[in-house]
C-alpha cells in the first residue's frame, strides 16, 4: 500500500518513482483537479466507497485519509519539498483573482494606487525603524502587494503591456549584468564590487546630465541630499551650492517642503543649464546637437565655475540683512532743508501813486508873495535853468545836497 503526495501547486506533476504505480488501481481526493484522474486508466475518488486501492494520491497531507493510511504503515512517495519562492507563485495566483473578480481591485490604476505604494513605503520604513519582526514582515508584504497590483494593472495595458514574470526578468538581468563577480562565485572586495556597479550602470544607461534619474517625487529632504550627493560626484565646486540647499529652517509659519523642494528644483534647473552650455561648447559647431551622444564624462571646477548660470550664482550668495536699531523703532522723519531753488525770487512791488492834492486859491496875502508852508510853488524858468545839474534819479539826501540854498525843501515829495 502507497500514499503519494504531489505538490498542489503542480498536481499533475508527479514523483518518477510513482509513476508506475500509478498506471494501476488508484484512489484520489476530492481537492485533486480532475484532469489528473482523469488520465489514469484505473482512478476512484474515495469517497465513493468500497475497498481501499493499493494506491491513493492526494495533495492535502493533513487530509483524514492520507493520515490514517500513513498510521497503518504505508509507503510515502512525496514530491520535493518546495523551493524558495513558492508562495510567490501563490500570491501572483491571488492577484490575478482579485484583479479579475473584485469590484474594487477591477477598477485600480497605476494612478489611483499611488498613494497607497506612499503609504505602505512609509509603514515599511516605521517597521524597520522599530526593529520589530512581526511588523517587518506584515510591512514587506504589503509592500509586495503594491509590486503585484501594479504588474498585475500592467497585464491589463493596451500599449505596452507585461507580467510579473517580465518584471522579475529585468530585475535578474540587471543583477546579472551589475554583479558579474558575485554570482560567479569570484572573491571580490567591497570597493571593487561598487566601482564595477557604478561602471557598469554608467554604459546601461548613459547619461547627458549627472541629476538624469533623480526622483523628483521624493521628499524635499531626501531629493536635496540625493542632488548633492550627484553634484560633489560630478565635481561642482561647494560654494555654487546654495545655501537653502544646506540650511532648513522650519517654523510654523513658513512652508519648509515646499520652499526646500523649490530651491532643490531651481538649482537643478541650473546644474542641467550649465552641463548642456558645456557640452555645446564641447561638441563644436561640426556635430549637430540631436547626434550627440557621448557622455559629458568629468566636469572641471574650471568649467563649471566658467558655465554657471549668473542668475543661480547671484542666488547662492544671501543678501545681507539689516541690523535693526536698538529699540527696534523707525528714526524719525526729518524735513529738508530748503535750498536755493526753494526760497521764492522776489517779485516786482507796486507803489501805490500819491493821491492829488487839492490847492486851495491864494488869498490877497499870499499873491503879495507870501508863500504857503508845505505847498510847493511855482519857480520862474530861471530857477530850473540853475537846478539842471541836480541828478533826476538821485536819492532825497542827494537831491538836497545838490539844489541852491533855500530850495531843499521845495523838492522833498509831499
Amino acid at each position: 500500500m502507497t500514499v503519494v503526495l504531489v505538490d498542489p501547486r503542480r498536481p499533475s506533476l508527479v514523483p518518477v518513482d510513482a509513476i508506475a504505480l500509478l498506471m494501476g488501481e488508484v484512489q484520489y481526493t476530492e481537492e485533486m483537479p480532475v484532469k489528473v484522474p482523469w488520465s489514469l486508466p484505473g482512478a476512484r475518488p474515495v469517497h465513493a466507497g468500497g475497498t481501499d486501492a493499493p494506491v491513493l494520491l492526494s495533495s492535502d497531507p493533513e487530509h483524514p485519509a492520507v493520515k490514517e493510511r500513513l498510521e497503518a504503515g504505508d509507503t510515502l512517495i512525496a514530491a520535493p519539498d518546495p523551493q524558495p519562492g513558492e508562495r510567490l507563485i501563490d500570491a501572483v495566483a491571488l492577484m490575478d483573482t482579485l484583479r479579475t473578480d473584485g469590484p474594487w481591485e477591477s477598477e485600480q490604476t497605476h494612478d489611483s494606487l499611488r498613494r497607497y505604494l506612499l503609504e505602505e513605503t512609509y509603514e515599511l520604513f516605521d517597521a524597520v525603524r522599530s526593529g520589530n519582526a512581526d511588523d517587518l514582515r506584515e510591512e514587506l508584504g504589503d509592500v509586495l502587494l503594491q509590486v503585484l497590483f501594479h504588474a498585475r494593472i500592467a497585464e491589463d495595458a493596451p500599449q505596452h503591456p507585461f507580467t510579473i514574470d517580465d518584471v522579475a526578468d529585468s530585475l535578474l538581468r540587471k543583477l546579472g549584468n551589475r554583479v558579474p563577480g558575485v554570482i560567479a562565485g569570484e572573491s571580490i572586495s567591497l570597493e571593487d564590487q561598487i566601482a564595477q556597479w557604478d561602471q557598469r550602470k554608467a554604459v546601461e544607461k548613459p547619461r547627458g546630465s549627472c541629476l538624469d534619474g533623480v526622483p523628483t517625487g521624493q521628499p524635499a529632504l531626501a531629493l536635496a541630499q540625493k542632488v548633492l550627493v550627484r553634484v560633489r560626484d560630478a565635481g561642482l565646486p561647494e560654494d555654487l551650492i546654495p545655501a537653502a540647499l544646506t540650511t532648513v529652517t522650519v517654523s510654523p509659519d513658513v512652508d519648509a517642503e515646499t520652499n526646500l523642494r523649490s530651491e532643490v528644483l531651481e538649482f537643478m534647473d541650473a546644474v542641467r543649464l550649465a552641463e548642456k552650455a558645456i557640452a555645446t561648447e564641447r561638441r563644436g559647431d561640426e556635430v549637430p546637437e540631436e547626434l550627440d551622444v557621448a557622455a559629458l564624462d568629468s566636469i572641471s571646477e574650471d568649467e563649471w565655475r566658467a558655465y554657471w548660470p549668473l542668475a543661480a550664482a547671484t542666488a547662492s550668495t544671501p543678501e545681507p540683512v539689516p541690523e535693526p536699531t536698538p529699540q527696534h523703532q523707525p528714526e524719525p522723519k526729518r524735513e529738508p532743508e530748503p535750498g536755493p531753488a526753494d526760497v521764492p525770487e522776489p517779485g516786482p512791488v507796486e507803489v501805490p501813486e500819491p493821491a492829488p492834492v487839492e490847492v486851495p486859491e491864494p488869498t490877497p496875502q499870499q499873491q503879495a508873495g507870501d508863500e504857503q508852508p508845505g505847498v510847493e510853488q511855482e519857480l520862474p524858468a530861471e530857477k530850473f535853468e540853475a537846478d539842471e545839474d541836480v541828478p533826476a534819479n538821485g536819492s532825497p539826501a542827494e537831491q538836497a545836497a545838490a539844489a541852491p540854498d533855500g530850495q531843499a525843501n521845495k523838492l522833498e515829495p509831499q
